[in-house]
């Protein structure tokens, strides 16, 4: 069954767009490979958007006790995985939802509530997995690593960036700022002469009207920006040396262009961004925010200034984001689709062309290209054998790579690759895990997985399906690793 995408999340003047906007950028890194539908309240500023989504609307009497019902009467719960972003999205609803039959992913940054989802996403860098409360299946995506970033900014993330003179600033303060924060840091850099020019991106939900004032007052250093595309934004950062910003998703952003950051938070959800960030030596640390003047940040921004860390900054900075969050997010989504069925006659050119991969070749025992003929013999033979059991995975219905298990008294031998079209999407552990599930529904004896020790995302994949280090082997010349999976060891 193929299985699209539901993102779901709120947002508006009231209760902020930082949902909206989070989920937004998982949207752009996965659109072009997966089927969606954007999934919002009719209480939401759905002028933010974007026209080109895929948009469904929850009528305006549906409250979000009665929601899991109604997905389930608009939407095949066995065709759908739901990705949500918001407070709102508590224990109770994942339990509904989950109950409905739905694949579930909740995007996360609290850690308060107990999680039913099948994969809860945090992207702080301060938050451990110690701080959950779970379900024994559910699976933790914690970290920059899953940083929740559109596709140009994660390719800003990869690029070096020098910084030789500080003096022009940018100012963020999210889709609403409800307390205006953006006006009282403005009047701020306008106190201080190092700033030629102060460019201020404002959210579609901000109903402030000073800042408008102010920037004609002052219209040769104060520049507004609003509804801004991802590149138009990446452009406006780059003209800037120094910025101040919440710990939210735009100190994320800022980070991949890299600047010294004047950051703080005004709401509980920043408290871990900033907290993991100040660890990491990334930002200037301002803390709360909720009571500073203009003569606060006068004095902060003042002082970073003097102090001249442009150069730490950056550094830190370029090692916060990778600029791989792509291939885990369709991980993390692709891994949910997962099933496997025997292998077939039909499958025999399809293995061919994936064993002679050259990556697969290099991690074999035998590294030399196979040949058509001996390839066709080997295969018609072992998917008939009742000594073998010869799976394809697949994923959305699509095969996707192959686990082999050759089955003998004592023990079993499994190999597994993974086509390269999904590879980095960290699929083999996920591969390996449902293949142990079937394998031990009509076997008993362990399995044994060879490993060449310099193959290390192998030994990673079969450390992550549970399989337990065994001894080291000679295969063939090869110093190897050998692990072994029992079946009380299968989750």
């Amino acid at each position: 069954m193929i299985k699209k995408v539901i993102f779901r999340a709120d947002g508006s003047s009231t209760t902020g767009l930082g949902h909206l906007y989070r989920l937004f950028s998982l949207v752009e890194i996965v659109k072009d490979t997966l089927d969606f539908v954007f999934l919002t309240h009719e209480t939401t500023t759905n002028s933010v958007i974007s026209k080109t989504y895929h948009k469904a609307i929850i009528p305006r009497e549906i409250n979000i006790e009665d929601e899991p019902e109604w997905l389930a009467a608009n939407f095949l719960p066995e065709e759908h995985i739901i990705i949500a972003d918001g407070y709102q999205f508590n224990s109770l609803y994942q339990k509904k939802v989950k109950q409905k039959g739905y694949n579930l992913i909740y995007i996360d940054d609290l850690a308060k509530e107990y999680m039913y989802a099948d994969v809860v996403i945090n992207h702080s860098p301060y938050i451990q997995e110690k701080r959950y409360n779970k379900e024994p299946n559910t699976k933790l995506a914690l970290g920059t690593k899953y940083a929740l970033l559109r596709p140009l900014f994660l390719e800003e993330a990869t690029k070096d960036r020098t910084i030789n003179v500080i003096d022009s600033a940018f100012v963020c303060f999210g889709g609403a700022d409800p307390i205006n924060l953006t006006l009282i840091a403005v009047k701020a850099l306008l106190q201080i002469p190092t700033f030629k020019k102060i460019h201020v991106v404002l959210g579609g939900a901000y109903k402030h009207i000073e800042i408008f004032d102010l920037e004609v007052k002052h219209s040769d250093k104060i520049k507004t920006h609003k509804n801004l595309s991802e590149e138009r934004l990446i452009k406006v950062m780059q003209q800037c040396n120094f910025a101040v910003a919440p710990a939210s998703t735009i100190l994320y952003e800022l980070s991949c262009i890299k600047m010294p950051i004047l950051s703080g938070y005004f709401v509980d959800n920043q408290k871990n961004i900033y907290k993991g960030l100040v660890k990491e030596k990334t930002i200037i640390e301002g803390g709360d925010l909720t009571k500073y003047t203009s003569s606060d940040f006068k004095q902060e921004i003042s002082s970073a200034i003097n102090k001249n860390r442009a150069e730490s900054f950056i550094a830190h900075q370029k090692n916060l984001i990778d600029g791989n969050s792509k291939n885990r997010f369709l991980g993390l989504i692709n891994g949910l689709t997962i099933s496997l069925r025997k292998a077939k006659e039909e499958d025999m050119l399809l293995v061919f062309k994936w064993s002679n991969d050259k990556l697969v070749r290099k991690n074999s025992y035998n590294s030399k290209p196979i040949l058509l003929e001996n390839h066709k013999k080997w295969f018609l033979q072992k998917i008939k054998s009742q000594n073998t059991l010869f799976l394809i995975a697949l994923i959305n219905d699509e095969p996707s790579g192959v686990v082999r298990f050759d089955i003998g008294k004592h023990y079993s031998t499994v190999g597994i690759l993974v086509s390269k079209f999904y590879r980095g999407q960290k699929l083999a552990s996920e591969f390996l895990k449902e293949s142990a599930k079937i394998y031990f529904r009509i076997q008993t004896v362990p399995i044994l997985a060879y490993i060449k020790k310099e193959n290390k995302a192998s030994t990673k994949a079969f450390e992550n399906a549970n399989y337990k280090y065994f001894k080291d082997e000679n295969v063939k010349g090869s110093t190897s690793f050998v692990y072994k999976l029992e079946k009380q060891d299968v989750g």
